[in-house]
Order: structure tokens, then C-alpha cells, then sequence
């Protein structure tokens, strides 16, 4: 009922549209294409849905062992199936989305030069290819390696997927679209979870499996925050894109009312099913109603991807146009170091990091362990300084200035990696999961274990690979014209924050991790690493210091900040600060190399020690025992041993 009605909802919109006059400079697509825009994004959405939900099932509520294979087979060729259609309409998506966003026939893009032109030129387009792309690898794996570990891999790539479509969209244009473009981000993956949690439920328990308790329970501790979550992000995007108008005074408030209408349902499911904990049986038919209610949200996002908002209607200069606000005024040294225009993905990262480390140190201390405060301050120090750098006017003018752009990125790559690896956030992610053997699903921890096992994620994270994607994405981004293009965008500028941040965070884990490590190396192999990054590190930044052109000129002077003044003096900046952002760092690594490989050593001859106290022979005694033993022999066998002659 819910599919038919959301069907016929976007037929409806699609005559609507036909009959609204076009937005000032720009084409209105005819009806053919504006029909087959809305239903390709209604199948790949829902079919999105559908596939996250079916590897949510495998991975997240089936019991860890003993599970009926012919419920995990019949789980996965439902995924496969998902997949496929979320496939096919994807790719059909990267065709008829562009041709409606610029008006043009549909079948204008049918021919391979025009397909690639609108695919290179349209982020939205980008995005459902990566989508083709992710569905088809979950499709194979669905078929072909239906495992715990690989489904959870293709689950985190299709959450990506779908949030990659999110900020693609409408969202990224006018004012305030930095904060709209992190808010749908967000969202899409609160909707995510919510999606997971709900046709994973329902496919389970259809594919003969039957409802576990924990998996319901699991499914309850996620919902409301999940809820929450997605209201709050899509409330930001309304805001956004209502551009002051009221919700009943403009067509584009309709999907806004009903996805907060079904988000309202969801809530009210989950608060029903909290009020009656026992009646477990019902409460697994019922999760078919939380599906139902979730093609309202996403059938909304469909409608709002093709509805005009009245955001469209309000001009806006360049610098908004790029970056969501301008930067008109000056740079101070007091604007600089004050509270300037904050980075809400960030921020809502850095709530997300230090809360989940909280939360890890809790359960560790219920559990009767302990954790050491001083790699709490640590975490906290390479966090707090985040939110320092996404909140003040360093991030705001950041966007502008590529010497700022520099500091900037270059301590989110070293500086807070450093400091968060030293925090031990995966050993304490291994303390605080300890599977509970009472629910019989399989734990964080186990799942993680599983990652770490997989073949591809071991050479992805081996040391040259890490070496030479933290060194060699500096030089691809910044000495290509991948960087103007990344600049021009909101997201793809967050996107390559997260890179460098992932980057640091991957290999300053190998060089300088304490406790397990998925590689095990020498700490000499540890110290030649990290000694060998900085002198391309200085290669890098005295490479910005000499370039003849300007990095990103022609974003930087299309941007046209008039108080900047000579952007290549301004490069020869960024290179000293590139220099000195990467030397600090590097020193504070090297120490905590240097006392962990000394703390090593010396537990080591500590144990040697204890053993020769209890009388067993140390490394050297056993040594010259082995090399007494052979001497012996040779005399023997040579025939000077007792009892013969000389």
C-alpha cells in the first residue's frame, strides 16, 4: 500500500511540475523526463533500502553461529536481487537525473559523448554511478561471498552511496548549503540505520529465521536516537531550502510535512513497542509497519530532489554560490582565533568521537577494568582541537585563503591524528566490545574482527599501500586539478578533510599505535616508516613554496576575494606553514615511538629476568648451553671422545 501510494504520488508531481512556469534561466524538462527523473530516484532509493536492510540481516541479527544456511541463502539472493534493482536504477539515474537538472531531453543524453559531458559536469550524475558501482560489488558479494565480514563492508560503501546522492541534490545550492549539504549527510545516514534496522527485522523473520530477542532489542537501542537524528538533520535542510517562506505557503512544503509526519509514526512504533517488552511475537509482525512508514521519508527526499524550492528564487553571488556564505570582511587576528562560522559535519563528529569514547571507557570500568586517564586527555586533546579549528574563523576563512586552507588541512592530517592514535581508540574499542555470549549475535568486536581478517581490507591497510596514499594523495590533490574541483564544492571539500584525517589516522596507527596491531612490524621496520615520510613531506612543501602558478587559481580568482591580495605570496605562506605543520607532529610521533619501543625492551628483559630467577636459563646462557652441546658432538664423532685413541 505504502509503495503504490508513493507511486502515485510522484506521477501526480510529475503532472505538476509539467504545469509550473520554468525557474528564471533555465528550461523546465518535459514530462517524459521529468517522470522518468522521479521514478528512477524512487526505485533506487527504496532498492537502496532494501539492500542495506538484507546485509543488515546477514550481519546484525543472525546468530553469530549456528545459523540455518538455507536462511543466510535465502537472505543473501534477496540482498543480490535488491542490489541489482538499486543497480539498474542507479545507472538509469545518471541519465535522467542530469537531463532534468538542465532541462534537456532525455534522450539527449543517451549518446556516449553527451552521457560522459553530463557525467563529468553534474555532481548528482557522479553520484549515482559511484551508487551503480557499490550495488553491483554488493550484488557479487551478495551471490558469490555472502559472509558477515564482506556484507558489512558493502553495507558501509551503500550508506555512503546513499549519503553521496544526499548532498548531491538541491541542498548544495544557495545560502547556508554548507550547513544543509552536512545536515543531509547526516540524515541519510540516520535513514540508513533506520532502513537496516527495519526491513532487516521483517526480512529475517520472513526468510524462516524468527524474531531474536536481542536483535530486537539491538534494533530498539537504535531507533529513537536514529529518529532523532534524521529529524533533526532534515529540519536543518528545510530551513535551508524554505528560505523564510512557511511550509504551507509553497508546494516544496508538502514532502517537508510528510516525511516528519512518517518520521512521527516511527517514533510512535518505537514508544509502543517500549511500553510492551513482552509481546515480542507481534512486535516482529510489527516491524512491517516501520517499513511502510520509511517510504514516506524517502519518497519525500524524491520530491524534494525535484521540487523547485524556494531557496532557487533568492539570488546569490559567487563566494555563496561555493562556499554557502561570503568572506567579504577582512581576516583579524581576532576573527581568526574567535568563534567564526561552524563546520556542522565536524562538530557533529567531534560529539559523536569524544561521547563514543566516553561510552567505551564506561563499560571497560564496568566490566572491572580500568583505562588510563592520560590517554583520555590525549583523545580529548586531538578532538578538542578539532572543534576548535571547526568552529573559529580558521575553518570559515579557510575556504578562501589557501594559506589558512594549508593550516587547516595539514593539522588535520598530522597534528589530530597524532594525538587521537596515542588515545588508543581501537584498544579500547576491543576492551569495551567483549562479545556478550548471552544474545548469541555476533559483537562488535567480532564483526571488526572479521574486517581486519578479510584478505582485501589487509593489503588496503598494509604498510606501503598506507605509505604510499598518505604521502601520495598530498601531491595528487594539491598538484593536479582535482584540487580547484574539490574546492568548488561543499561536500568534496569535506570529503577530502575526512581523506587526509583518514589517511593520518591509518598510518600513524601503523608507525606509532599502541597495543594490537593489524600488522605486526619491528619497531625499527615502525621507525625507518616514519622517519622516511619527511623528506617528501619537505619535497611537498617547498613544492609549494617555489611553484610559477597558483594552485587552484582559478577557483581562488573566480572566487574573488578582493582583501587576499597576491594569491602566489600567499602560496609561499602556505608552503612555511605546510613545512612547520608537518615537522611538529612528526617530533611528537618519534617520542612516542621511541618510549614505546623503550618500554618494550625493557618489559622484555624483565621478563628474561624473572625467568632467570625461577631457574630457567636466560637467552645468552642457552646459547653457549646449545653451542657446548655441538662441541661435544663434533668430538665425539671425530673420534677424540673417551675411550679412544688420540
Amino acid at each position: 500500500l505504502s509503495l503504490g501510494l508513493a507511486v502515485a504520488a510522484v506521477v501526480a508531481l510529475a503532472g505538476f511540475l509539467a504545469a509550473q512556469p520554468p525557474l528564471p534561466g533555465r528550461p523546465d524538462a518535459d514530462p517524459l523526463t521529468t517522470l522518468a527523473s522521479l521514478l528512477g530516484d524512487l526505485a533506487g532509493r527504496l532498492a537502496g533500502a532494501a539492500t542495506l536492510g538484507g546485509l543488515a540481516a546477514v550481519f546484525a541479527f543472525l546468530p553469530r553461529s549456528g545459523a540455518d544456511p538455507r536462511v543466510v541463502g535465502r537472505l543473501a539472493r534477496w540482498t543480490g536481487r535488491a542490489a541489482q534493482v538499486w543497480c539498474v536504477a542507479a545507472v538509469w539515474m545518471t541519465v535522467a537525473n542530469p537531463t532534468f537538472v538542465t532541462g534537456t531531453p532525455l534522450g539527449s543524453a543517451l549518446q556516449p559523448q553527451a552521457w560522459w559531458y553530463y557525467l563529468t559536469s553534474t555532481p548528482s550524475a557522479l553520484a549515482w554511478l559511484v551508487t551503480a558501482v557499490v550495488a553491483l560489488a554488493t550484488t557479487l558479494a551478495a551471490y558469490l561471498a555472502p559472509r558477515p565480514a564482506v556484507l558489512l563492508l558493502c553495507w558501509f560503501a551503500g550508506a555512503g552511496a546513499t549519503v553521496f546522492v544526499a548532498v548531491t541534490g538541491n541542498v548544495s545550492v544557495g545560502l547556508d548549503h554548507d550547513w544543509a549539504t552536512d545536515a543531509a549527510a547526516v540524515a541519510s545516514l540516520a535513514l540508513a540505520v533506520l532502513a537496516s534496522g527495519a526491513v532487516g527485522l521483517t526480512a529475517t523473520v520472513a526468510a524462516g529465521a524468527g524474531l531474536h530477542p536481542a536483535a530486537a532489542r539491538r534494533y530498539q537501542r537504535l531507533a529513537a536516537p536514529a529518529v532523532a537524528i534524521a529529524a533533526a538533520g532534515l529540519a536543518v535542510v528545510a530551513w535551508q531550502q524554505l528560505a523564510g517562506v512557511a511550509v504551507l505557503d509553497t508546494p516544496a512544503g508538502i514532502p517537508v510535512l510528510t516525511g516528519f509526519a512518517c518520521l512521527a509514526g516511527l517514533a510512535a512504533a518505537w514508544g509502543w513497542r517500549q511500553a510492551r517488552p513482552d509481546r515480542t511475537e507481534l512486535a516482529g509482525r510489527g516491524y512491517a509497519v516501520d517499513v511502510a512508514l520509511l517510504v514516506g521519508p524517502l519518497a519525500s527526499l524524491t520530491a524534494a530532489q525535484h521540487f523547485p524550492p524556494p531557496r532557487f528564487l533568492v539570488p546569490q553571488s559567487i563566494q555563496v554560490n561555493y562556499l554557502g556564505y561570503e568572506v567579504d570582511v577582512p581576516a583579524t587576528l581576532e576573527r581568526l582565533a574567535g568563534l567564526g562560522r561552524p563546520n556542522l559535519l565536524w562538530v557533529v563528529l567531534v560529539v559523536a568521537a569524544v561521547g563514543g569514547y566516553l561510552w567505551g571507557m564506561v563499560r571497560v570500568h564496568r566490566s572491572g577494568g580500568r583505562w588510563p586517564v592520560w590517554r583520555l586527555v590525549l583523545w580529548l586533546a586531538g578532538w578538542g582541537l578539532t572543534c576548535y579549528l571547526a568552529v573559529s574563523g580558521l575553518w570559515m576563512y579557510s575556504t578562501a585563503v589557501f594559506s589558512w586552507h594549508m593550516l587547516v588541512h595539514m593539522t588535520i592530517n598530522m597534528m589530530v591524528p597524532v594525538l587521537c592514535v596515542l588515545g588508543a581508540p581501537f584498544a579500547l574499542a576491543e576492551a569495551a566490545s567483549r562479545p556478550a555470549t548471552d544474545t548469541g549475535l555476533a559483537g562488535p568486536s567480532e564483526l571488526l574482527a572479521g574486517v581486519a581478517g578479510n584478505r582485501v581490507v589487509r593489503r588496503l591497510l598494509s604498510p606501503p599501500v598506507l605509505w604510499l596514499v598518505y604521502l601520495g594523495s598530498l601531491f595528487l590533490v594539491y598538484f593536479t586539478p582535482l584540487f580547484p574541483w574539490l574546492m568548488k564544492y561543499h561536500w568534496a571539500h569535506q570529503l577530502m578533510l575526512l581523506h587526509f584525517m583518514v589517511a593520518g589516522l591509518a598510518f600513524f596507527s601503523l608507525v606509532a599505535g599502541p597495543g594490537t596491531q593489524l600488522w605486526r612490524l619491528p619497531y625499527l621496520v615502525r621507525f625507518a616508516l616514519l622517519v622516511s615520510v619527511m623528506p617528501f613531506h619537505a619535497i611537498f612543501a617547498v613544492g609549494i613554496m617555489t611553484a610559477r602558478s597558483v594552485i587552484g587559481e582559478n577557483f581562488y580568482r573566480t572566487l574573488d576575494v578582493a582583501w587576499v591580495g597576491d594569491l602566489l605570496a600567499d602560496q609561499g605562506i602556505a608552503g612555511q606553514v605546510t613545512w612547520f605543520t608537518g615537522e611538529v607532529p612528526a617530533l611528537v610521533a618519534v617520542i612516542a615511538l621511541a618510549a614505546q619501543w623503550f618500554r618494550s625492551d625493557r618489559g622484555e628483559a624483565a621478563a628474561a629476568d624473572a625467568r632467570q630467577d625461577l631457574g630457567g636459563a636466560d637467552e645468552l646462557t642457552a646459547y653457549n648451553d646449545m653451542l657446548a652441546a655441538l662441541a661435544e658432538r663434533d668430538r665425539v664423532e671425530h673420534g677424540s671422545g673417551p675411550g679412544r685413541s688420540a
